[in-house]
């Protein structure tokens, strides 16, 4: 699909036309398809050029176009995406930034969903043909009587996070008899996925096919803990039943009561657990800050992902003061990694031209249900465009 780049600071030609179902959306077809619409003024960017497609009849500005789309104020996004993704909870990011804890919500979703669709794009670029380590990341939402299970898929010596899925499950476990109570009285008010493990797990099998099949001579090696399920969802899969000797699919599952060195092969899957543990507030031990929203959670953190694929040093310690990414180790070459990863930071980014996952459109539709929760999460018009 065709990208086109955008000044977007002064450039005033606009890029295509933000309705999805005209012709000129993916690309104009034809030259001068769009003319001058006046202007309004904003107390937040001033003039804002408006412009009107000749085909649709559809009004726009250059405003349509920005990450700030219907944006009232104005927050440092870098500094923002940094911030978050070094454990400071919500109510910590509003009062450094002198905001409603609304506003950074809202600044949250925009930029997961930004991230998410870097990440689709530059996948691309990807043509590393490393072993994928997967595993569940075990936290809960709301309150411990809904524990998650987020499956993260990872390449092995690279630690480049490939996709992020979730599943909400049945409290588990050694409880006391009054918990035990509680959660059945909560159960009626909540209708539990069967098999969410497996789902959640087929999900990313449907992402490696698409973006790490296996090839001639690189066969796929996933690598897992023990679990059931993991071997049921493989089985049952593509990636299985269709292979041959051209397209080859390993599975190698290691106990997850082997000493978590760098010797595991599961070390990767290990790495991201405490890199979560660590820098998310969200999800550190015995935490005040847990989710009171799936949806929002997951933008969270793929906002997180993006921040670790893209930006951070794949070598904190590194003495070399090597700069290089994660993703640049995976194999994405550097000029268009740091062009789309400044871009996502100004330009906006438009559903309709993005082929995501399902699970990534059900991340950026915010259709993840949240337990206890009576109706839809909201969802600003434009984020369906």
């Amino acid at each position: 699909m065709k990208r086109y780049k955008i000044d977007w600071g002064q450039e005033l030609v606009p890029p295509f036309c933000p309705n999805k179902h005209c012709i000129h959306h993916l690309e104009p077809r034809i030259p001068g398809w769009w003319t001058r619409a006046g202007y309004h003024c904003t107390d937040t960017f001033g003039k804002v050029p408006r412009f009107r497609c000749r085909t649709c009849g559809k009004s726009f500005s250059t405003q349509t176009f920005r990450i700030n789309y219907w944006a009232k104020r104005l927050i440092d996004y870098p500094e923002f995406h940094q911030l978050s993704s070094d454990s400071m909870g919500v109510r910590a990011l509003a009062r450094h930034f002198h905001c409603s804890t609304g506003a950074i919500q809202n600044r949250t979703d925009r930029l997961g969903r930004q991230m998410i669709a870097l990440q689709t794009y530059l996948h691309q670029h990807f043509h590393s043909h490393e072993d994928v380590c997967i595993d569940g990341f075990q936290s809960f939402d709301v309150s411990q009587y809904f524990p998650n299970n987020i499956t993260l898929s990872i390449t092995r010596n690279t630690r480049f996070v490939h996709e992020a899925t979730h599943a909400t499950l049945r409290r588990s476990g050694t409880m006391t008899d009054k918990q035990k109570e509680k959660r059945e009285d909560l159960a009626p008010f909540f209708t539990f996925e069967k098999d969410a493990i497996k789902r959640s797990f087929t999900d990313i099998l449907d992402h490696l096919a698409m973006q790490r099949p296996p090839v001639a001579g690189h066969p796929l090696v996933i690598i897992t803990d023990e679990k059931l399920e993991y071997v049921q969802s493989l089985k049952g899969h593509s990636l299985f039943k269709d292979q041959d000797q051209e397209h080859l699919t390993f599975h190698q599952r290691i106990s997850s009561r082997a000493e978590r060195t760098y010797h595991n092969p599961l070390f990767a899957s290990n790495y991201i657990d405490r890199e979560l543990r660590k820098d998310l507030a969200t999800h550190r031990r015995e935490t005040t800050c847990h989710r009171r929203s799936v949806s929002k959670g997951i933008m969270r953190l793929w906002c997180y992902i993006g921040w670790h694929n893209y930006h951070k040093r794949f070598r904190i310690n590194n003495p070399s003061m090597d700069l290089s990414t994660h993703a640049e180790h995976a194999g994405i070459p550097k000029l268009p990694l740091e062009w789309y990863r400044d871009v996502a930071y100004g330009g906006r980014a438009f559903l309709s031209r993005f082929d995501l996952t399902v699970c990534d459109t059900e991340a950026w539709l915010k259709q993840i249900p949240t337990p206890l929760k009576t109706g839809p999460e909201y969802l600003p018009r434009f984020a369906w465009g």
